[in-house]
């Protein structure tokens, strides 16, 4: 399940409601940005920008953390833990 994007609720002054709205507007860029339901078995090292983060399944079932720079995504490998 992806997390819904976020509405700037409506204000009377139009200045206001710009700024409101630009904010807004960044929220939901960041919530893109960080969130994908899907955690898939494709690495799609040419989508995103510098400073997204995902989480990546890897071929061995294993999961990283990867983060985009400059020069392409950077991966922190993950260990799986129990809740016990």
């Amino acid at each position: 399940m992806s997390i819904s994007q976020k509405r700037a609720p409506k204000v009377v002054d139009p200045n206001l409601n710009r700024i409101i709205t630009k904010l807004y507007d960044d929220i939901n860029e960041i919530i893109n940005a960080v969130n994908n339901n899907n955690s898939s078995l494709q690495n799609e090292s040419y989508t995103g920008k510098t400073g997204n983060i995902k989480l990546q399944r890897k071929d061995d079932g294993t999961y990283e953390l990867q983060g985009k720079t400059n020069e392409g995504w950077v991966a922190v490998n993950m260990t799986l833990r129990n809740s016990e």
